[in-house]
């Protein structure tokens, strides 16, 4: 027998059942093959698995399986066998034959090949392993002269997958690059014990297509078939595929049984769209699109979604949509954000319980980037739509159309900084007053510092103009064109102590560093200037330190002020890190302030609030934080929060965290008054189980405003997740909503159910998605 025909053997046997993976993917709902960023895992354990199947055991053809090399497949071939005979119709191999080519193997105790048919026959089996298939079968025939093996009760094994599975015949046809399998299976699951299993009669496997057809599918679970499909089309590699992804099922209270089926269209390389028909019980029928391009140039996705006739609206027909492209051309850069909905409760409405999406304005905008060695040039138009709660309405905002803004900062001579910020904006509103703002800051400043301390004097020019048309009823102290100018003078200083110090035997840099920064800023008089864009900061740490108290250009706040606070740190003397941090800091006002967001009127307390935050890290699993803001002329705490947190490695996740304001918003939530307690934890508890849950409960009104507790059963094929939630979408409301989710995983081959995890990254702090 030549080289070259055992070269031809070897392949076909080794490669026959090479598409075999495809089962895999039975069913195009595999989440890992389908998208433009569609990636398959490749954690591998200790003995070689993927790691979402550790927990099953080694199966029996693992051992054919050969390490990947990097040995060219066309090197030589070498074979050894206790006896050979050799006629002119035939030659025969006998005793313990194998066969080796690069990182591919056979084996099988006879070989005979028919000289005159040119057909090699494995009357009493053979065993074949690649890097990725491990493979064996009771009798195997390749035609040499058409590259065609044809095995019979064959097994094979997939280690990427942990997958395995039988076919009572395979003819593998290589110069097609198509294979047929009879009476195939598959499964992740332990071979003979099989949770899940999906048997076809009949599957066409075309290669150079990456796809794959099955004829007659059934899905066993623990050997009753659940499912039936007559005609089943999946892929066979990593290539986005079109086809049916996971389908969603969920329950509400509101909206009932909640399912979705994803078809997802693979269009080009660079274009996709996924095409989503979603049955909502008490509702109707709403149809999702979302298509996704990419190009050298610009990237962007696109989403619509119709729903006709809601029953529990009346019949109302109703919709929403959603743009986000950007692009770079040289210099130029842009981003294009559009979005809209039909009503104001669309996203409370059709979100499925476990995720949804209070918007309070829907943004457009279009932004143009212009970078050059002369500064930062900003091209804006934007606008909203706004969405009112069921119980109040939100006040419109301004649209700005457009808005021109130039900054840059350059170093001068002797270490001076110069910045200079302009903006030239066009407001717009429905029913206010409407304008044009022009602006403009110069800046000049001195950064000293050393490695004791810091020195920066700043003195900026604060110029504004306005030309307004007021449509309506105008005010006492109306003026078309009010102006304000006005210096802004700032000192930042402070110094850096520190000292060795040791703890319980483990060494640390303690820091001290005191800081004073005085603010000057003149009185103006700007009630009649109005207020398209500006609002007040949510007083923290960093506040002390800002050159004026209000967020935006339409009210620049009178400061005679100087804040003092200091800090002090405590770093792990060997690597630095930072283990503890503690601040606090208060203003001292010299004058009254007299500007305000409303009518001019003095504010007469002498000192802010003082302001005091600390962290600590005990080691990279634990973490605490303190923040307050404490009214000293009340002598009490106006906003206070403590948060408390465990993260480790294995993904043990608590959090426990307590909020309080009274009158000034709280910088997570927004809300001015609130007083909630809010316990958030996922816990693996062994390889198998793990739980999560979150309880939020308001103080103020004496209910839960968001709790859901549920857990995960993962085994070595297969994981269902359960989670049940009650929630009110405002505080206030009296009546909880309620709302189940259950999620089926068959690891390999698809899931039932979906958006668990999704939830939970948004809901518990430090949570990340497996995928």
């Amino acid at each position: 027998m030549s080289v070259t025909q055992r070269s031809n053997i070897i392949t076909a046997l080794c490669l026959a059942l090479a598409a075999t993976p495809a089962l895999a993917q039975s069913g195009p709902g595999t989440k890992q093959k389908t998208g433009p960023a569609a990636t398959q895992p490749l954690r591998i354990d200790d003995d070689g698995r993927v790691l979402g199947w550790a927990l099953c055991p080694v199966d029996p053809l693992a051992n054919l399986v050969t390490k990947d090399t990097g040995a060219p497949a066309e090197g030589p071939t070498t074979y050894t066998a206790d006896t050979a005979e050799s006629s002119p119709e035939q030659a025969r191999l006998a005793g313990d034959v194998r066969i080796a080519r690069g990182d591919q193997r056979l084996a099988a105790p006879e070989v005979v090949l028919d000289r005159q048919k040119n057909i090699v026959h494995a009357p009493k089996g053979v065993q074949a392993g690649t890097p990725a298939l491990g493979v064996e079968a009771g009798t195997g025939d390749m035609n040499l002269d058409t590259d065609t093996a044809d095995l019979r009760d064959a097994r094979y094994y997939l280690p990427q997958r942990n997958a395995q599975g039988s076919a009572g015949r395979v003819v593998d046809r290589r110069q097609d690059q198509k294979t047929d399998l009879d009476e195939a299976t598959y499964s992740t699951c332990q071979r003979d014990a099989e949770v899940w299993r999906v048997r076809a009669t009949e599957m066409h496997l075309d290669h150079a297509a990456g796809r794959g057809e099955a004829w007659h599918a059934k899905i066993d679970i623990e050997g009753v078939p659940v499912l039936y499909l007559p005609y089943l089309s999946f892929p066979l590699n990593n290539d986005r595929q079109s086809g049916f992804l996971a389908p969603k099922l969920g329950f509400d209270s509101t909206s009932g049984l909640d399912l979705a089926v994803p078809y997802y269209w693979n269009i080009a390389p660079n274009y996709d769209a996924t095409i989503t028909p979603r049955y909502i019980a008490e509702r109707g029928l709403l149809l999702g699109t979302e298509f996704r391009f990419l190009t050298g140039d610009a990237k962007g996705i696109t989403s619509f979604e119709f729903l006709p006739n809601d029953r529990d609206r009346d019949g109302r027909d109703r919709g929403s949509f959603h743009f986000f492209g950007s692009g770079h051309y040289g210099p130029f850069s842009s981003t294009l954000l559009y979005d809209w909905a039909s009503d104001d409760n669309y996203f409370r409405d059709l979100g499925n319980g476990l995720d949804i999406t209070d918007t309070d304005y829907l943004e457009r905008r279009l932004d143009t980037y212009v970078v050059n060695p002369f500064g930062n040039l900003l091209i804006r138009f934007r606008g909203y739509q706004t969405l009112n709660g069921e119980d109040f309405t939100r006040p419109k905002q301004y649209a700005q159309l457009p808005q021109v803004a130039f900054w840059n900062t350059w170093i001068v001579p002797n270490q001076v900084s110069f910045e200079l910020h302009s903006e030239a904006t066009r407001f717009t509103h429905p029913d206010q007053v409407e304008g044009s703002r022009f602006f403009i800051e110069p800046a000049l400043s001195l950064p000293l510092q050393t490695t004791w301390g810091f020195l920066t004097p700043r003195l900026a020019l604060n110029a504004t103009a306005y030309q307004l048309d007021y449509r309506r009823d105008q005010p006492d102290d109306y003026r078309d064109s009010p102006t304000r100018v006005a210096p802004v003078a700032s000192l930042d200083t402070g110094l850096i102590f520190d000292r060795p110090l040791t703890i319980s035997g483990t060494g640390f840099t303690q820091t001290l560093e005191p800081r004073l920064y005085y603010l000057r800023v003149p009185y103006r008089r700007q009630t009649d200037i109005p207020l398209f864009d500006t609002t007040t900061y949510s007083e923290s740490y960093d506040w002390l330190f800002y050159d004026n108290r209000f967020a935006g250009i339409d009210r620049l706040g009178d400061a005679n002020q100087l804040t003092t606070a200091i800090s002090s740190r405590l770093l792990g003397a060997s690597d630095g890190v930072e283990r503890l941090r503690v601040s606090v800091g208060q203003i001292q006002y010299f004058s009254d302030r007299k500007v305000q967001l409303g009518a001019d009127s003095p504010t007469l307390t002498n000192n802010s609030d003082l302001v005091a935050e600390a962290t600590l890290r005990l080691d990279q699993n634990w973490y605490a934080r303190a923040a307050t803001l404490w009214d000293t002329t009340e002598s009490g705490s106006r906003r206070t929060a403590y948060d408390l947190r465990y993260h480790d490695a294995d993904g043990r996740i608590l959090n426990v965290a307590y909020r309080y304001a009274n009158g000034v918003p709280d910088p997570i939530s927004g809300q001015t008054s609130l007083e909630q307690i809010d316990l958030a934890g996922h816990w693996p508890i062994n390889p198998r189980w793990r739980v999560f849950g979150r309880y939020n409960y308001s103080l103020l009104y004496s209910h839960t405003t968001d709790t859901f507790a549920g857990f995960e059963y993962g085994d070595c094929c297969w994981a269902v997740r359960l989670l049940g939630r009650q929630y009110r979408e405002y505080p206030q409301d009296e009546d909880p909503k309620n709302a189940v989710m259950l999620e089926i995983e068959l690891k390999g081959l698809t899931s039932v159910g979906a958006g668990i995890d999704r939830f939970l990254d948004k809901s518990i702090i430090g949570y990340q998605r497996a995928d």
